[in-house]
């Protein structure tokens, strides 16, 4: 009996010996858990609007962390009571529960777990899970170690926020979003229980694709936990009647993708690629959520429209109906773009680079070159204004023809191919004449006109062709947008501006960002051209924004380019600048008669009663270095007492014509009056001899 008993001891101190021999060499290689909450779980970054609303989300691991306090009770002993009942008791591995498992797997041939709470968040932070013995032991040993590191409450908050539920959901509040649309603090017991059995098989028990599996499971909870005491028998009862009730669809916001990508880019240059999906960022931005879905639908909507009316070769429907039956047509459907920015901080509140991100990433808003035809002209009566012209100065709209060596003769007509003769600088871009443009364009110079445009923040190329006055270089929608921000912050320009502030996941700010304002051009110019501009919306190509029901005071400019291939819009009140661009990439036209007032300007009508809604009624600033003047109806000359009909006009301070109405002033001349009735009793104008300009030198196209 002694000799059995001395060999016993030995065996077992031998076995204990080994063990522990065991158990050092196979913790050689593994991680030490003393830092474990230092080894943060992946987390999504969050972007928000300027108002607090989610637009969306970057993630490896949609995961979001929560405290334990953040937890209900329910949830708690859910998990405990199915995973893991002895949870508060062992020190990281359940000897007993792994013989049981062990049993149940040799007599009924079956495979169960045995791993603790502690193993698993063990396992899911530094191991695979493949099924070995090996990796079994080294789960066992990285339990016992987190035990000595952790209390239980932080290892039980670690596991929450860390395991997997399926649908992409990491952790228990990610998974209550996810499946509930609530936070996790606000889940009822059903919901508790039906959370805490999906992580034992996410695909098999995920209540969207296997519903019954998914009650079978949650019931397979309640009892466990009316088992442990945790739920009264009458608990588990009223629990069991109540349906899934989870969310019809994964509530992953898709809002502002073009916005979203524009986002994440800048993120990336700021801080890698792996921060953003990792890292738990809270971004926000300058973007009104509402706006930008109204935008969304507006342009969409409209241009749906008008491929009903153009009858193209493909609309964007026809296109989406072959993709879904499997084929693969070519992207080639009518396109648009539009941003809406306030232009006293700069902030982008809505922006949309094309009808489908999913289609078609190219963000059209920013990146798509195009004419903007007539939406150009602004910079050119800019430029007059500041050199002493007026809007009530007249201009010949009658033919001209420019020679210039080794060119052909150039010929610039009207969009109507008729003229009008003598016609005012108000008149001429209401009405978006093209050569009364160009005269005016002739006398102040296209460097001048560059000039301007450059100081509004046009920064594509700008040949110096005498063209440009019909807007054939080319810009981007964001450019000109912001350009015309400048005419509604009477002179000051404003850089693009979309992200506020950026926090870690912490809640400590990174990043803060602030609008950059700069004075670049005079103001008393810019508020003779705002002036003008709103006769554009008021009587000129823009008046149909009057008949389609936006009434704040406002200003913009169409624009139309050679076979209707561009159509656009551009327009502001003081309060809100909005563009719109619509055409197809291809540079083709879109459609006899589609010109900006057809095609861009419905669109941007939308969009600003949207933004503006509930605004006042605010009129464009007139500061010092205007002054108003009653000019002659007739003469566009400052009035005498003897004029028939008279209207205020805006001049700059010191620059206001010497000369009063020669028509109607105490001295009469009988042969200026009969030039003058000559000259507007024409009806035909394009008859008239062509003004001929010989130009040496420079090039006009």
């Amino acid at each position: 009996m002694k000799t059995f008993l001395v060999s016993f001891l030995a065996f077992l101190l031998l076995g204990t010996l080994a063990l522990a021999g065991i158990l050092k060499i196979v913790g050689r290689d593994l991680p030490s858990p003393a830092h474990l909450q230092a080894i943060t779980p992946a987390t999504k970054t969050r972007v928000l609007d300027k108002d607090g609303k989610l637009i969306g989300e970057f993630y490896r691991e949609n995961r979001t962390l929560v405290g334990l306090d953040e937890v209900p009770e329910n949830l708690v002993h859910a998990f405990v009571a199915v995973e893991d009942r002895k949870f508060w008791d062992h020190w990281g591995v359940d000897p007993l529960g792994v013989v049981r498992a062990g049993l149940t797997n040799v007599t009924r041939h079956t495979r169960q777990g045995a791993s603790t709470i502690t193993q698993q968040l063990a396992r899911n932070l530094f191991l695979t899970q493949t099924q070995t013995w090996s990796r079994k032991i080294k789960e066992a040993v990285l339990a016992l170690r987190i035990e000595q590191n952790y209390s239980k409450e932080e290892i039980l908050e670690m596991y929450l926020n860390q395991i997997y539920f399926g649908d992409g959901a990491y952790g228990v509040q990610s998974a209550a979003h996810r499946f509930f649309g609530k936070d996790v603090k606000d889940l009822d017991l059903a919901e508790c229980a039906l959370l805490a059995g999906i992580p034992r098989n996410p695909n098999g028990y995920s209540p969207r694709r296997h519903p019954r599996a998914s009650l079978r499971r949650r019931s397979i909870v309640l009892s466990a936990m009316e088992d442990c005491g945790y739920i009264a028998k009458p608990q588990e009862t009223a629990a069991e009647a109540e349906s899934l009730d989870v969310t019809a669809a994964p509530l992953s916001p898709d809002n502002a993708p073009y916005f979203m990508e524009m986002v994440r880019q800048e993120l990336e240059n700021l801080y890698g690629s792996n921060v953003i999906y990792d890292g738990g960022l809270t971004v926000h931005t300058t973007l009104d959520l509402p706006l930008q879905q109204e935008t969304e639908r507006d342009l969409e909507s409209r241009i749906t429209d008008l491929e009903k009316r153009v009858r193209p070769k493909q609309t964007r429907a026809e296109y989406v109906a072959e993709k879904e039956e499997g084929k693969n047509p070519p992207l080639d459907y009518l396109e648009g773009a539009a941003i809406a920015v306030d232009p006293e901080t700069g902030s982008i509140r809505a922006l949309v680079g094309g009808r489908s991100f999913e289609e078609s990433n190219f963000n059209r808003a920013v990146s798509a070159m195009r004419q903007p035809g007539s939406a150009f002209k602004p910079f050119i009566y800019l430029a007059a204004i500041e050199k002493g012209f007026y809007p009530s100065y007249t201009v010949m709209d009658a033919p001209v023809v420019f020679y210039e060596p080794g060119q052909p003769p150039w010929r610039p007509e009207n969009y109507d191919r008729e003229f009008r003769g003598p016609v005012t600088l108000r008149y001429a871009l209401e009405h978006s004449l093209n050569v009364p443009t160009i005269k005016v364009q002739e006398e102040v110079g296209t460097k001048a006109v560059i000039q301007e445009a450059r100081l509004a923040g046009i920064e594509t190329p700008i040949p110096q062709f005498r063209s440009i006055a019909l807007g054939t270089a080319e810009v981007t929608l964001e450019d000109l947008v912001y350009a015309y921000a400048v005419f509604a912050n009477t002179g000051i320009r404003v850089d693009p501006y979309f992200i506020t502030r950026v926090e870690d996941r912490e809640g400590n700010v990174l990043s803060e960002f602030r609008p950059r304002r700069k004075e670049v051009m005079p103001a008393a110019p810019v508020a003779v051209l705002n002036n003008m501009l709103t006769s554009v919306v008021n009587h000129g190509t823009g008046a149909s924004a009057r008949s389609m029901g936006f009434t704040l005071p406002a200003a913009g400019k169409t624009g139309t380019t050679d076979d209707y291939t561009d159509a656009w819009f551009v327009g502001y009140t003081p309060k809100m600048v909005a563009g719109v661009w619509v055409g197809y990439d291809q540079h083709r036209t879109i459609g006899r008669g589609i010109t900006g007032a057809v095609g861009a300007l419905p669109i941007w009508t939308d969009i600003m009663k949207a933004a503006t809604a509930g605004d006042d009624s605010v009129p464009f600033e007139v500061p010092e270095g205007v002054v108003t003047r009653e000019v002659c109806d007739e003469t566009g000359l400052p009035a005498t007492p003897n004029c028939p009909a008279t209207h205020p006009e805006l001049f700059l301070a010191g620059k206001v014509p010497t000369e009063t109405c020669y028509l109607h002033s105490n001295t009469f001349n009988l042969k200026l009056r009969e030039r003058w009735n000559d000259l507007h009793g024409k009806k035909d104008w394009s008859r008239e001899k062509e003004e001929e300009r010989h130009v040496g030198g420079g090039q006009r196209r």
